[in-house]
């Protein structure tokens, strides 16, 4: 049987100190803001939460498994190719006549 570690604050800040890691080190080398990962790290910022578990090389949804709602970039798919999106703008045939004339 499996275990995963559970992943708190304290847990996340004592692997940081193995691996000589800072919060605003992980941030400015994500090219984001120096307190996004510890925003992130409350559940407060995204995007610094997903550079402290890249930084750690652990899969996001294993380290926040709660903090953020899914999203579409969570799933495999990220792509609505084929369907057409509701808030485009529907052209009819004579719209198009007029534009071509």
């Amino acid at each position: 049987m499996t275990t995963t570690k559970k992943w708190d604050r304290q847990a996340i800040k004592a692997e940081l100190l193995r691996q000589n890691k800072t919060l605003t080190g992980i941030a400015r080398d994500a090219g984001l803001y120096d307190s996004a990962c510890r925003q992130g790290i409350i559940g407060a910022s995204r995007r610094g939460a997903e550079a402290i578990a890249k930084a750690l090389d652990v899969p996001f949804r294993e380290m926040f498994p709660d903090s953020y709602t899914l999203g579409r970039h969570d799933s495999g798919e990220t792509s609505r190719k084929g369907e057409e999106r509701s808030s485009q703008k529907r052209v009819s045939g004579a719209d198009s006549n007029r534009s071509a004339a």
